[in-house]
């Protein structure tokens, strides 16, 4: 979700939705882009609300429309709410004469895309501190998060004495004060190559 501005056209078909009033379903088709005028609606995902939108100019349903996917979340009028809806056709013509404006939704997509990533990361590192403060009410040790390098080791990618040697390189890094690229010093040192280690990054995604 995000904003847009679109042409001042008259002819764009307006939809008024009372309070309760479910807008689209998680899981079913659709290709149309709700832009939100007045009002507010929840969103949720597999029963859950997830999300309250009540901000003007907000545009919803995007996703389906640029990925040809099911609507990923269900979203309900919670009060008395105007939107601007529009086809999917409608929007393809649009882009064709107004090609600034596909590239604003592409920027809400990649804002999205980043806070996605982030809430990610921030979930990982809830999940670990969470773990420990387990671990620690049973008597047990913290559980230290593998680095990078160990990672690598683990899987294969590396040994034990290019992890080693890795680590001195990125003290004697550290200590001139400069920045420390991993990749770099890997790459460099014919440890692995580019390939390689895109190929770790994804394995960790699918983790």
């Amino acid at each position: 979700m995000g904003k847009v501005i679109l042409p001042d056209d008259k002819t764009l078909k307006h939809s008024f939705y009372k309070s309760g009033t479910r807008i689209f379903s998680q899981g079913e088709k659709g290709d149309d882009i709700f832009i939100l005028r007045r009002g507010a609606v929840t969103v949720s995902v597999d029963g859950q609300i997830v999300g309250l939108i009540n901000t003007a100019g907000t545009i919803i349903g995007e996703m389906a429309y640029f990925l040809g996917h099911n609507r990923t979340a269900s979203v309900e009028a919670v009060v008395d709410s105007e939107f601007i809806v529009i086809s999917g056709d409608y929007l393809q013509e649009t882009l064709m004469k107004r090609p600034e404006i596909g590239i604003e939704l592409l920027k809400i997509l990649s804002e999205r895309l980043l806070n996605t990533t982030r809430y990610a990361i921030r979930l990982e590192s809830d999940i670990v501190h969470y773990r420990n403060e387990l671990r620690k009410h049973k008597g047990v040790k913290d559980e230290k998060k593998p680095t990078v390098l160990e990672e690598l080791l683990s899987h294969g990618f590396i040994t034990s004495q290019q992890l080693e040697e890795c680590e001195k390189e990125i003290e004697r890094i550290k200590k001139k004060g400069a920045t420390v690229s991993l990749p770099n010093i890997l790459i460099e040192k014919g440890f692995i190559s580019a390939d390689q280690f895109v190929r770790f990054l994804e394995m960790k995604q699918v983790k």
